[in-house]
């Protein structure tokens, strides 16, 4: 199985208590490692460093998890080792599924499980915590499906979202009964923590 970086030596802290490593490293960090692909969530990102620090900061025991745009899985692991007990990411693209399963299988992540689609519209569970780590208009056009199955009390978070668009989002959301938690602006982009009243 081929490692996802051209460089062997390769090694990403990210937060607190992650690093994206080979399988094969030594370390006292809570490892992710992600098989050679195309999709979307290497770590390297300041989109998904960022919500991996988020995701740190919150109590994910036990939880429930949907992750929007999952990509190669990196997000959806990362709920699993933080202790949820169900997560669900969904992609648009077949090989970022296909990717994430793998990367869920080398991981782990017994509690992942990952599917094709563009909408959560199907689902019917509510989740505790809804991630989505992708572009604002995408966002924009799922909110009412997001909200739909964001628990009551419970958290969206979005990353991906550009500074022109960060109040944006903040009001369309602020509209279907949420409260901004946490703003997080990055050198390009900007990540927002929501909570759903109760």
């Amino acid at each position: 199985m081929e490692w996802r970086f051209k460089r062997e030596e390769k090694v990403i802290p990210i937060g607190e208590k992650f690093v994206v490593a080979p399988p094969w490293l030594e370390t006292e960090r809570t490892k992710i490692t992600l098989v050679k692909g195309q999709s979307f969530g290497t770590g390297v990102h300041e989109t998904t460093v960022s919500c991996i620090e988020v995701m740190e900061k919150l109590d994910l025991c036990g939880k429930s998890v949907l992750d929007i745009g999952a990509g190669s899985g990196i997000l959806s692991i990362v709920a699993s080792k933080l202790g949820a007990d169900f997560v669900v990411g969904f992609d648009i693209e077949k090989q970022a599924v296909k990717e994430c399963k793998r990367n869920v299988e080398l991981n782990g992540a017994q509690s992942v499980e990952c599917f094709v689609s563009d909408t959560p519209r199907s689902l019917r569970k509510q989740f505790d915590i809804v991630i989505a780590n992708i572009f604002a208009d995408i966002i924009l056009n799922m909110k009412n499906e997001i909200a739909r199955i964001t628990k009551r009390g419970g958290f969206a978070l979005f990353s991906g979202v550009s500074i022109e668009d960060n109040f944006t989002v903040q009001l369309a959301f602020d509209r279907l009964g949420f409260s901004l938690v946490k703003n997080i602006f990055l050198e390009d982009y900007t990540t927002l923590l929501f909570k759903k009243g109760e």
